[in-house]
């Protein structure tokens, strides 16, 4: 079951796209991706919202704080793009997607190719909702991080592989099913609830 939701399918386009909430180990990952000979990312762009976890003292978002590491770790500022997201009731991978949608559109870059750096098991979840935010519009590729604490092959032997696969699995099911994003472009795609009539 991890293996299905781990799923790895990338693109290989100019864009290499990092949730910015991952650990530090699998930041060094997305940044293997992104240095790797074989593929050719020009930009990286790093995304999330506030760190309601951490509470950071320089209160940076996670696509922020990323952001930093990246820099901290070579890559040139110019090939870095930071997409925060704000609080929502939605979906925070959703609103991650249609704010990078909007980016795109807002840049004239509608014909880009893009590959998600994501979470291990997170990533089928991640597919499904990116591609449900640019409505097949934007080609998307995927890659899934290798987990830190558990193994793909045999997750049930831990309680965290356990936990964070069941959990997932479950977050994927319900949102195959019965995730309702709202109209294109409106205001609850972007926040999750209806807009209070005035």
């Amino acid at each position: 079951m991890s293996s299905y939701l781990a799923v790895s399918e990338p693109k290989h386009g100019n864009y290499l796209v990092v949730d910015g909430w991952l650990n530090k180990n699998n930041l060094k990952q997305a940044l293997d991706i992104f240095r790797h000979p074989d593929n050719r990312y020009t930009y990286l762009i790093t995304i999330g919202g506030p760190d309601i976890l951490n509470q950071n003292i320089e209160a940076l978002t996670y696509a922020e704080q990323s952001a930093k590491f990246f820099r901290s770790n070579g890559v040139d500022e110019k090939k870095i793009i930071i997409i925060s997201t704000p609080h929502s009731a939605q979906d925070r991978t959703y609103l991650s997607a249609v704010k990078l949608r909007e980016w795109f559109y807002k840049e004239e870059k509608q014909n880009s190719v893009i590959d998600v750096f994501t979470s291990a098991v997170h990533a089928r979840r991640t597919l499904f909702l990116y591609n449900l935010a640019f409505r097949s519009k934007i080609n998307i590729g995927v890659y899934a991080a290798e987990p830190v604490n558990f193994s793909l092959k045999t997750w049930w032997k831990t309680s965290q592989g356990a936990k964070t696969t069941v959990t997932e699995f479950l977050a994927y099911l319900w949102t195959i099913l019965f995730f309702s994003p709202g109209e294109y472009g409106s205001h609850q795609e972007r926040w999750g609830v209806e807009k209070s009539a005035r």
